[in-house]
């Protein structure tokens, strides 16, 4: 699995989970969905290194799916820290704050950035990774 697919799948479970809490109130789901964000962040373990390890294990001989397609801006990783986890616990912090501060004025914010994970899946142009690279974060 890809970063890019892994984004499709960000941006749909969002939304899906949006949707569900739309219809009966209950947030627990997206506290997961943030925690699992935040982990990743945290300890760099991301899904797709970890399902893709597992499938080269199972099968060694098979082309290894690095992204190479992701558009990147060059440039000298001055911070050791992933833009992929970067994003991610930007992506967090987003999302907790409609979360925990005035949900009935700030609603749109959650579905903007599942809109935007999905349409950065989709297309594989992700402006904030491509940001942070230009930041320098690796």
């Amino acid at each position: 699995m890809t970063e890019r697919t892994f984004r499709i799948y960000l941006g749909a479970g969002l939304l899906l989970l949006l949707y569900i809490t739309a219809i009966n109130g209950n947030t627990h789901l997206i506290l997961y969905y943030i925690g699992l964000l935040v982990f990743e962040g945290i300890t760099s373990w991301h899904v797709p290194k970890i399902l893709t390890a597992l499938k080269n294990k199972a099968n060694p001989n098979e082309f290894i799916d690095n992204d190479s397609s992701c558009r990147k801006i060059p440039s000298i990783a001055r911070i050791p820290f992933e833009a992929e986890s970067a994003m991610r616990l930007v992506v967090a912090i987003i999302l907790v704050i409609p979360l925990f501060f005035s949900a009935e004025i700030l609603w749109i914010i959650p579905w903007f950035v599942a809109s935007m994970l999905l349409l950065a899946g989709v297309t594989n142009i992700c402006p904030m990774v491509m940001f942070f690279r230009w930041l320098g974060f690796r």
